[in-house]
């Protein structure tokens, strides 16, 4: 079967990532999914069905997805119970899926937009990463200011500072599943590769899976310290100054 010849170069990676993120707890239940765009193009064998929204930069692509309802911890013990390979044809207007646990996750919509997106302005990036860090979802509701948000997980530690500066962005709530929450996340994804959806979770770009959990550990470990600090975290996060000296140091 197709399926099992594209997991076979991601099999370790995919239950790796997902057995951690169901051991920290940002994968309760059937929350958070996943996603790669393949290098290698393949034919599922399953049922055609039309896209609501055509995305022609995906045509002949095939990814691996999470299938709606599987649970991270299942997947790391049976990646091929909660898998789904697509395959995007018919100009981009229709795809194929082949799985063996279920239908496509139910967060489809905004993986598609995303690897559209890439495709054509960071085709390096083949990964998508979304799941629920406990206190990064519970600093959103405490901070209603986007920018204060941001600008309180980036002062942190220094490497909040330098994985996050510039490299993330924050949605408000919209309903989870939908084409307008994708389409906000690809706007967002144009110039970031962290996106926060308040009240719900965060989404993440990389090369690789690992390279999206870097970003995810890093926001939810600021978001703790945060929430640690309290009201003091405005007097107690790093300075302008002591800032301006790590970008000086490690910044492009």
């Amino acid at each position: 079967m197709a399926l099992r010849k594209a997991l076979s170069k991601h099999e370790a990676e995919i239950c790796r990532v997902a057995g951690l993120l169901a051991e920290r707890g940002w994968a309760e239940a059937n929350g958070g999914n996943l996603s790669l765009r393949l290098e290698t193009s393949f034919d599922p064998i399953g049922e055609r069905f039309p896209l609501n929204i055509p995305r022609p930069e995906l045509e002949g692509h095939s990814l691996l997805l999470t299938t709606t309802g599987s649970r991270m911890r299942d997947l790391a013990e049976n990646p091929l119970e909660n898998l789904c390979l697509v395959g995007i044809v018919d100009s981009g207007s229709s795809f194929l899926a082949e799985s063996e646990g279920g239908e496509v996750t139910s967060e489809f919509p905004t993986h598609l937009a995303v690897h559209a997106l890439l495709v054509k302005e960071r085709s390096d990036h083949h990964a998508l990463l979304h799941t629920h860090p406990t206190f990064l979802i519970a600093l959103t509701h405490l901070v209603k200011d986007k920018a204060e948000l941001r600008d309180t997980l980036i002062r942190m530690f220094p490497e909040a500072a330098l994985l996050l500066h510039d490299n993330l962005e924050v949605l408000d709530y919209i309903t989870l599943g939908s084409d307008e929450l994708g389409a906000a996340t690809v706007e967002a994804i144009r110039r970031v590769c962290g996106v926060i959806w308040r009240g719900h979770g965060l989404v993440a770009t990389g090369a690789n899976l690992s390279c999206t959990l870097d970003l995810v550990e890093v926001a939810e470990k600021a978001a703790r310290i945060a929430l640690l600090l309290g009201d003091s975290s405005k007097e107690c996060g790093l300075s302008d100054d002591q800032l301006k000296g790590i970008y000086e140091a490690f910044g492009d």
